[in-house]
């Protein structure tokens, strides 16, 4: 990936008082100030270099910021001196001093925006084009700040900060790339960026790269509120990822596997003996049922039901004789018989007394009367389906607000490994038996 220079030397009049004492970029989002979080998020998108163009209290965020090795990355310093360069002679300074950093052209960056998009896919556009530069674009319609582009059938035609029509729909988005050739062509000691992007657009010398995804930026009051609820939002988001996986593995960690080798050896018998095994369960635990059902069928080679796949049955049923015999009688017309098995896919198990999958507890009643054999993949305490059942599997509960996704997930889990395991596979499945080109 090409090295980034950040413009980060600006007064930040917008932002004071909270500017006054320290750089924008230190400014404190959601707990952290927001240069770490752009640092972080440019290693993460495979940039190695950085280049922070810097000048008002420069030296306080060279200071935080160090060597940049803490973020994985080597930062390096372009300070203005004693004179504000403007944007682009900022940039011009820095490809002089780190010519062996920025190379023959890199990405511009604001020091004040984060930017959720794909870096590489924008570096793959300049570097297959031949413009000396390429602006990144947002459809914006003045919604995030003024509009400043005019972009037609994938075309920039026209950017200008200072001069204004209604046919600017777009946005800068806030990422560039420039060639340094570009840059050691300008004159004049100081400069701005938008003035020279806006002269390259004029001449169609200015290419784009339309993006979707909006941005963030802590130039305005504002923007600096967006930004703070956009990472505290996504923090509370992914910290619910890491508890709900982390609990994931917490049940990985408890589950008993005896029972699931006892279904494995209690399935292999019933194939044997040319039983069929009837999968059983509601809500999502049915949608599980067809899913196993096909791969019992296609990997075990077992001849495998569901009442849940016909619909117009089951709601027929449900309609004329109600919700609690839809499964028993089922079985009965399917002439369920001692050498096949009821597979039981559900959260609770089902529980009679408190009116909870009556459907299942009448079905494993009659599974018991005809002597068939019972197995099951249950959560909370295993319910009705744990204490009538030859086998039967139950997830943990470590997180009494999680039973259900867990519960259902692990079924998945479960009758994975059952189709796999050593006793019943028949049947390779695709990608593994694929071979692949080298």
């Amino acid at each position: 990936m090409r090295a980034v220079a950040i413009l980060a030397g600006g007064l930040a009049t917008r932002m004071r008082p909270l500017t006054e004492k320290i750089p924008k970029a230190l400014l404190d989002v959601a707990g952290t100030p927001f240069i770490d979080r752009q640092l972080r998020d440019l290693h993460a998108k495979g940039i190695t270099d950085v280049v922070l163009c810097v000048g008002f209290l420069g030296d306080m965020l060279q200071l935080h910021v160090a060597d940049g090795s803490r973020y994985g990355l080597k930062v390096h310093y372009s300070f203005d001196g004693d004179t504000l360069l403007g944007t682009g002679g900022a940039l011009r300074l820095a490809a002089q001093r780190f010519a062996s950093v920025l190379g023959d052209g890199f990405f511009v960056l604001y020091g004040d925006s984060f930017l959720p998009i794909d870096f590489a896919q924008v570096q793959r556009a300049f570097d297959q084009g031949d413009a000396p530069a390429l602006m990144t674009v947002l459809a914006n319609g003045d919604q995030w700040d003024t509009s400043n582009v005019i972009w037609q059938n994938g075309q920039l035609r026209r950017y200008s900060k200072r001069e204004r029509s209604a046919e600017m729909r777009h946005i800068d988005y806030g990422l560039g790339l420039v060639r340094t050739s570009l840059l050691h062509l300008e004159t004049a000691p100081v400069f701005d960026l938008a003035a020279l992007y806006e002269r390259l657009s004029g001449s169609g010398q200015l290419s784009g790269f339309e993006v979707f995804t909006r941005f963030y930026e802590i130039g305005s009051q504002q923007g600096l509120a967006d930004t703070t609820h956009y990472f505290s939002t996504r923090e509370q988001t992914m910290s619910y990822a890491k508890q709900h996986l982390a609990e994931a593995t917490q049940i990985i960690a408890q589950m008993d596997t005896g029972p699931i080798e006892q279904i494995a050896q209690l399935l292999a018998d019933v194939k044997q003996a040319e039983g069929r095994v009837f999968f059983l369960g509601v809500g999502g635990s049915a949608g599980n049922c067809s899913h196993a059902v096909n791969d019992f069928r296609k990997i075990v080679g077992i001849e495998c039901y569901a009442p849940t796949d016909n619909v117009s049955e089951l709601t027929a049923r449900t309609n004329d004789e109600g919700w609690a015999t839809v499964f028993v009688e089922w079985l009965k017309i399917s002439h369920l018989r001692p050498q096949d098995a009821l597979f039981i896919f559900s959260v609770g198990g089902g529980n009679l007394e408190k009116n909870i999958s009556p459907n299942l507890v009448e079905a494993l009643k009659y599974g018991k009367e005809i002597g068939c054999k019972i197995v099951g993949v249950v959560g909370r305490d295993g319910g009705y389906a744990a204490k009538v059942a030859d086998a039967c599997v139950i997830v943990p509960t470590v997180n009494a607000d999680t039973i259900t996704p867990h519960s259902e997930a692990f079924q998945a889990v479960v009758w994975h490994l059952l189709v796999s395991h050593p006793l019943l596979k028949a049947k390779q499945t695709k990608w593994e038996s694929a071979v692949l080109p080298k």
